[in-house]
């Protein structure tokens, strides 16, 4: 009796315990700090690889060019998991580097409830690639600047 009256005493005090925790993370975050413990640094921590799932070696996109042809090309990748949303979700990351990989961490994927929003929102960040297409008049007057690298310049 005496022991199940600690248990619950110890039960009662570290449900506040595990909410005081919570809201320090949210503070932290908050002020710009990135917490990095792995539960936080996971993106769809409830989604598990199916037993045997070989990954599919995804091209990868850096943030230049189209980001639709990009998504077809990541769609048609996904042969035996794509019906599955979640998993489709999860993976997504895999098909990034770059400026685009930075993109994908910076969001908060609880925005995302499903895979249309992550598609809009990926799309809407990313559009100005398509509406940027440089004519030959423009390319002839496109001088490197003193202050970026030749990588950037050839881009």
């Amino acid at each position: 009796m005496e022991r199940e009256a600690k248990y619950k005493e110890e039960e009662s005090i570290s449900e506040p315990l595990r909410a005081m925790r919570k809201q320090m993370k949210n503070l932290q975050a908050a002020r710009g700090r990135e917490s990095l413990d792995y539960e936080d640094l996971r993106i769809y921590p409830n989604v598990d690889m199916p037993i045997g799932h070989k990954p599919s070696m995804f091209d990868t996109f850096d943030g230049i060019g189209d980001p639709h042809t990009h998504l077809r090309a990541y769609c048609d990748k996904l042969v035996g998991v794509g019906r599955n949303e979640k998993l489709r979700m999860k993976l997504f990351i895999r098909s990034f580097t770059g400026e685009a990989l930075t993109w994908y961490t910076r969001r908060d994927p609880r925005n995302w409830r499903e895979w249309q929003d992550m598609a809009e929102d990926f799309m809407n960040c990313l559009r100005y690639n398509i509406k940027i297409t440089l004519d030959r008049f423009a390319l002839v007057n496109l001088q490197k600047k003193s202050s970026e690298s030749f990588q950037e310049y050839a881009r």
